[in-house]
């Protein structure tokens, strides 16, 4: 977006306009004494683009609108704004549109420069839009304020509202979308489901390896247990000598049992010494807890003594003090941990001892029965040895389903797990606030560097080349932020970052704002000197990259090239020309 051409429109035969002034191609210069018309000039270029301008009771009675003629992607844009109530008038070509409030105006000229307008987080919490004028303070420098800050906008309503609108006129994603923030809401509330789920799920594999054994070597076992009962039930149901079939399998079945026994057996032994072995390293720790506490009271019997530490703020014991009570911690961290362990190994021991009392019962009643097998009758010793057959082959296949069920309960666990870090993810890219964002980054870098260039051109005294920018693009000079300087080191740190950021815009030719207003700095904490060096260097990166400077200046009169305009006051008044007058008198 060029400048091509400004007027101010007299109301009524009594007022006053200005001469249809026209932006130089590179530089246009304003120059003229105090109180001839040069800021309602300067101010009438964003007021036309939905700024809000505050313009004194004469310009409003004297002056009924002002019209910009700009030029993007070589088609002319005409806006014509009254001095009232909000109202634009834009002309392109045959097209003609009336807007009677900035956000239709702003939703408009975002749309014809084809920028994508962020969904943003108001100060209110509440989802909103930025506006036209929101962005123009960064090629706008106001007369009042502008040298005090590098963003000055006309309202403050958007969070992090400077940083969002560097990341919007740089195309890049915004710091707190609004749509992301209901986004992460509805993704920390997954997240809080999955880990009850999760909670939840960790009760129930530990509530069933209580009861069960799902190593490989165990299932591999009761599989093939299962199938050899199988066979033993179906040899017994069509052997001729039914009897020897069913005193074979109630040896096997009795072999069985007793190596049952002697496993839980072992598994009991093991699990006693490790309950044993909890035992004593609990014993140890609470030694180790109360040797601190002996140690802690010595240390305040030497404090009660004035001679070593004679004063209230005494920082002697400062570190012992803090170690104590992070190992304090640590201590009882460990505790909670041995007391967990301990109470989950006397549960399996108590489940231990009842399998085993339950498996010497039924091993005792097989070998009953081998011992009986000769004083019964043929039929009731069958029926005994397929019974307890059976009894066994359901219950290993009990076990076998208990084992499947448990898998089961730890796949689900391993899915609720990998969900959660999903969800962690999400969550982790939806609060980016730039600290992940390789572009911003990159940005930021750049801006630090052009700063200190243009710190350089304008000689900034008293202020750190060690420029620093955060996420929230406020800048820091070594430790100092702006608000500690003040004078011309302020005014020219304010000059260079609005440099820095209009140089690096240009170099995308795809931008649309190819221009940078500086209305009157305060010329009396700088030397013009300095202010020349940095508008011909301002120049000179314009004809490089295609940008557009205006300068409105008192004291300082800029010498302009043959493509640049010089606006000067012509209508005659009472004690200098002004830029603003009837042209009929």
């Amino acid at each position: 977006m060029k400048l091509i051409s400004l007027k101010l429109n007299p109301r009524g035969g009594n007022g006053w306009e200005s001469p249809l002034l026209e932006f130089g191609r590179r530089t246009t210069s304003l120059h003229g004494p105090n109180g001839s018309g040069k800021t309602p000039l300067v101010q009438a270029i964003p007021y036309c683009l939905g700024f809000d301008i505050k313009f004194q009771n004469d310009i409003r009675e004297k002056c009924h609108s002002a019209t910009l003629v700009i030029e993007h992607n070589n088609q002319f844009y005409k806006f014509s704004r009254d001095f009232g109530d909000f109202r634009i008038v834009a002309e392109s070509g045959e097209s003609r549109r009336e807007f009677f409030n900035e956000r239709d105006f702003s939703d408009a000229i975002f749309q014809e420069f084809n920028l994508t307008v962020p969904i943003l987080v108001g100060t209110n919490r509440q989802a909103t839009k930025p506006y036209l004028s929101s962005l123009l303070p960064i090629f706008y420098v106001r007369q009042i304020g502008g040298y005090d800050e590098p963003y000055r906008p006309p309202a403050q309503f958007i969070l992090d509202q400077f940083a969002e609108m560097i990341r919007f006129a740089f195309g890049l994603g915004p710091k707190r979308s609004y749509t992301a923030q209901k986004e992460l809401l509805a993704a920390r509330g997954e997240l809080d489901a999955i880990q009850r789920r999760i909670v939840f799920q960790q009760k129930v594999i530990a509530d069933l390896s209580a009861h069960v054994d799902d190593s490989l070597e165990n299932r591999n076992q009761l599989t093939q247990r299962a199938t050899l009962l199988n066979i033993q039930v179906t040899d017994i149901r069509e052997s001729a000598d039914t009897a020897g079939a069913a005193n074979d399998a109630l040896q096997e079945l009795l072999y069985a049992k007793e190596e049952r026994v002697r496993i839980l057996r072992r598994q009991y032994s093991e699990l006693s010494l490790k309950a044993a072995g909890i035992s004593s390293i609990r014993s140890e720790i609470e030694g180790e807890i109360q040797t601190l506490s002996l140690n802690e009271e010595s240390k305040r019997v030497f404090e009660s003594f004035f001679d070593i530490c004679g004063r209230s703020d005494c920082g002697l014991f400062e570190s012992s003090k803090a170690s104590y009570a992070k190992s304090l911690i640590y201590l009882k961290d460990q505790i909670k941990d041995i007391e967990a362990n301990a109470n989950r190994a006397e549960t399996q021991l108590e489940i231990l001892n009842e399998r085993i009392i339950y498996e010497e019962s039924d091993r005792a009643n097989i070998a009953q029965m081998i011992d009986n097998k000769n004083k019964q009758e043929f039929t009731d010793n069958l029926v005994s040895t397929v019974q307890a057959l059976t009894r066994e082959l359901i219950e290993t296949e009990q076990k076998l389903t208990a084992i499947s069920q448990l898998s089961e309960e730890k796949k689900k666990y391993l899915q609720f797990d990998q969900d959660r870090e999903r969800s962690r993810d999400r969550i982790a890219n939806l609060t980016n606030r730039g600290k992940h964002d390789l572009k911003y980054q990159i940005l930021r870098t750049k801006i630090q560097e052009l700063t200190v260039k243009w710190m350089d051109v304008l000689g900034t005294p008293n202020a750190s080349r060690d420029v620093d920018i955060d996420l929230d693009f406020k800048f820091r000079f070594g430790k100092q932020t702006i608000d500690v300087f003040n004078g011309s080191t302020r005014s020219r740190i304010i000059l260079a970052i609005h440099a820095a950021l209009f140089e690096l815009y240009l170099q995308s030719p795809e931008q649309p704002f190819r221009f940078l207003i500086l209305d009157t700095p305060k010329q009396q904490e700088l030397a013009s000197e300095d202010l020349a060096k940095y508008l011909h260097a301002l120049e000179d990166v314009c004809d490089e990259l295609g940008g557009q400077i205006l300068i409105s200046s008192t004291e300082y009169r800029h010498m302009i090239g043959e493509n640049d305009r010089e606006w000067v006051p012509e209508f005659p008044g009472g004690q200098q020309n002004m830029y603003l007058g009837n042209s009929l008198i």
